[in-house]
């Protein structure tokens, strides 16, 4: 018995001819080329993951009882903020980079109460993340929103330093670095 140069055995010519004319298989053409896909799908969203998807830990007390010190947050970078959005942003040279809530858009008339309840547009706001102004030190008159401008505050009004503050006052939108996505809490040993 013979052998052709494919390994395959054959007794005579017609056989053979056959054997030679039949399509052969792709090997794999179609199986590497999803591979490679799928490969460089997950190669992109992982590089859009490291450019968009940021940690912050937090210092401080003041959004007690959300987040206690030491926490670490993740926040991403291209959400527009939005009302009760905990967001990160740049409050200059002094504060770097803080954490605080959204409660006021450009064109809201914003005031508080002097236990720490926002009223927004008129209306009482529900904030059951809130830890209350023992000291009744949080009143406002009436602000209104600037243009381009967010109002934000520390969920521990009595020990928050934000739009309230000179120091902080209404912050310009394009300060945002992202909205926080996840909360991890970090236990810190006794």
């Amino acid at each position: 018995m013979r052998y052709s140069d494919r390994g395959m055995p054959y007794e005579d010519s017609a056989e053979y001819q056959a054997w030679e004319e039949a399509p052969s298989p792709k090997r794999g053409g179609k199986t590497v080329k999803t591979l490679l896909s799928v490969c460089m799908i997950l190669l992109l969203l992982a590089s859009l993951a490291l450019l968009y998807i940021r940690q912050y830990t937090v210092t401080g007390a003041s959004m007690e009882p959300t987040l206690m010190e030491g926490d670490r947050v993740f926040y991403v970078g291209f959400t527009k903020p939005d009302y009760g959005d905990l967001i990160i942003f740049d409050a200059g040279e002094t504060y770097g980079l803080v954490i605080k809530r959204v409660v006021g858009l450009p064109g809201d008339v914003i005031q508080m109460t002097p236990d720490g309840h926002v009223i927004r547009n008129g209306q009482a706001q529900d904030e059951s993340y809130l830890l209350l102004d023992p000291y009744g030190n949080s009143a406002t008159s009436e602000i209104t929103v600037e243009d381009g401008k967010l109002f934000v505050l520390g969920d521990n009004r009595a020990a928050s330093i934000d739009s309230r503050d000179v120091r902080i006052g209404q912050i310009p939108i394009d300060s945002v670095r992202g909205v926080v996505t996840n909360m991890l809490r970090v236990k810190v040993p006794s």
